[in-house]
């Protein structure tokens, strides 16, 4: 189990002046930019310290932008996607646990575990 890590894309969260989360695709564009920015960077020094060999990224967008910065298995970790369980898509809400659990197999998470590996 000392090779499974969880951290996040973006460890900032924007905050409208309501105080709802503003996501990074939907801030606008110049910040939007930096920020997405700021996240590769911090992935990718995350992966440069903890060498991971699997990626699991929730969310399209999160999959999107990591699947850009590492697109070749050959160098870097396999990126798989996770369904995110986002309130707002019943049928990924109320379908999350049977979907994750499919995407997890997908991408050998529970073979990993059980080698401690």
């Amino acid at each position: 189990m000392s090779r499974c890590y969880v951290t996040t894309y973006c460890p900032v969260m924007y905050l409208n002046e309501n105080g709802k989360e503003v996501l990074p695709p939907c801030l606008p564009h110049k910040l939007r930019n930096l920020v997405i920015n700021s996240c590769d960077l911090h992935l990718i020094e995350v992966v440069d310290i903890i060498k991971p060999k699997v990626i699991i990224a929730i969310g399209s967008f999160t999959y999107e932008q990591v699947s850009k910065l590492f697109c070749s298995t050959e160098v870097g970790p396999a990126v798989y996607p996770l369904l995110h369980p986002a309130p707002s898509n019943a049928v990924s809400y109320k379908k999350w646990c049977s979907v994750a659990n499919d995407q997890l197999l997908y991408a050998g998470v529970p073979q990993i575990i059980a080698r401690g590996n």
